[in-house]
């Protein structure tokens, strides 16, 4: 995305400097979305002995964490003369997953998933991590406007669906899209659908999992969209306004984890009643935040279905019964739902809920801070260091570096001297 998260960083770097009592490095990924190793860079400028001597935070708390992606990552650095000199030497620093500079065996990974793998991998792997619902903190600045604006409903349709990228994670859109086709539901939704994602045309598309692959001719059915997938942390009113339903389609659907993003409080946001396209068991994470869903009205049943095939396909069935109600129905139940969005609009917009996401972020790097603090070592960089210094090469180049962004010979003995306190 290209919309500025710095001063979420900002906050939580406070946050942690006021738990821990000292400065801690928060690297975070610039521009936000990238998954580029050279795009995760610090907040603030630091010189190698502060990157080194700093506890570090390294947020991947936007995308979905990927163990495997960064363990066989290649990182491309340009003019970095020193990391040029370790790939000669044929040293490289120890494995970390996430390659930063700091002397301590355990990094800090602050993230916003639940029931993962990677999530186990990483906790298995050198790094003490950190939960949060970062999304929810980002909605708040984003979705702000939305507390002061007046919807003023005019349906013209039931359904309101937003059909972007579907690249990666989010290929089931295709099919759902499919779906809508031969459930006759197109008429009573108000979408459209990119044709071409990340310069590939959909029907040219290799799919991961073969069963999203559409059978219709797509083009047919929806008109193209073109509009940025960052458009996910907007709204737009007219939308609400001419549509009753807004169905949600949500980053991670063909996975066991619980990742919301933005998607999922924009229409709450909006005060807007909705279907969650998301990872099974995803409506209970939202309760568990204080907001109500509509089981009782519709059919929620779907969310608890493991298969995301089946789950996918309990949706439109879902959308199809709500095509199908009488004009008394439909006025019933959705003067139900309504109720329960304008909860969840007033609940979203508390204090109640703002201090329910700091207090789980301040909670969570507390205990992060304290584990860090009683299992702190510096057994592997001490290690690679004292390989390093076997090389002639190395320590000419302690002697006569001058910059302080790698290492001179006064931050390197500095930092030695420090790690050297923290051997087992």
């Amino acid at each position: 995305m290209s919309i500025p998260l710095n001063r979420l960083y900002y906050y939580i770097e406070n946050i942690s400097k006021q738990i821990y009592g000292d400065p801690i490095v928060i690297y975070r990924f610039d521009p936000n979305g990238s998954k580029k190793l050279e795009d995760l860079t610090q907040l603030r400028y630091y010189t190698w002995s502060d990157l080194t001597l700093l506890p570090t935070l390294i947020c991947n708390d936007q995308e979905p964490l990927d163990f495997n992606f960064y363990k066989n990552y290649q990182s491309i650095y340009s003019n970095n003369t020193f990391v040029d000199l370790l790939k000669t030497l044929d040293i490289m620093s120890p494995e970390k997953n996430f390659k930063t500079y700091e002397i301590f065996d355990k990094s800090l990974v602050v993230h916003s998933e639940k029931r993962s793998r990677n999530l186990k991998k990483y906790q298995q792997n050198q790094h003490i991590t950190i939960y949060y619902w970062s999304h929810a903190l980002l909605a708040l600045d984003w979705f702000r406007y939305a507390k002061h604006t007046l919807i003023q409903k005019n349906p013209k349709k039931m359904f309101l669906i937003y059909n972007r990228a579907w690249s990666g994670t989010r290929e089931y859109r295709l099919k759902f899209a499919d779906q809508l086709v031969d459930n006759d539901l197109v008429m009573h939704c108000q979408t459209s659908l990119s044709f071409i994602d990340q310069n590939t045309y959909y029907k040219n598309h290799k799919f991961f999992n073969s069963d999203w692959q559409p059978m219709n001719q797509l083009e047919n059915y929806f008109n193209n969209n073109t509009t940025a997938s960052t458009s996910s942390a907007d709204f737009c009113i007219e939308d609400y306004e001419n549509t009753e339903i807004e169905i949600v389609l949500e980053t991670l659907f063909d996975d066991d984890r619980l990742h919301l993003t933005e998607k999922s409080l924009r229409p709450i946001a909006c005060g807007q009643p909705f279907i969650l396209a998301a990872t099974h068991g995803s409506l209970e994470y939202l309760r568990s935040y204080g907001f109500k869903t509509f089981d009782g009205i519709i059919n929620e049943n779907y969310d608890q279905i493991e298969d995301p095939v089946e789950r996918l396909h309990a949706i439109t069935v879902l959308m199809t019964q709500i095509a199908n109600w009488t004009v008394k129905e439909k006025h019933h139940k959705i003067t139900q739902m309504q109720r329960i969005a304008d909860y969840n609009r007033r609940h979203f917009f508390s204090n109640k809920f703002f201090n329910q996401i700091e207090t789980e972020l301040k909670t969570n790097l507390l205990l992060a801070f304290t584990e860090f603090e009683n299992t702190k070592t510096c057994n592997q960089w001490i290690t690679h260091w004292e390989k390093l210094l076997l090389n002639q090469a190395m320590t000419d180049f302690l002697e006569t570096n001058q910059n302080q962004d790698y290492p001179t010979k006064s931050q390197f003995e500095l930092v030695y001297k420090e790690a050297k306190k923290y051997i087992k």
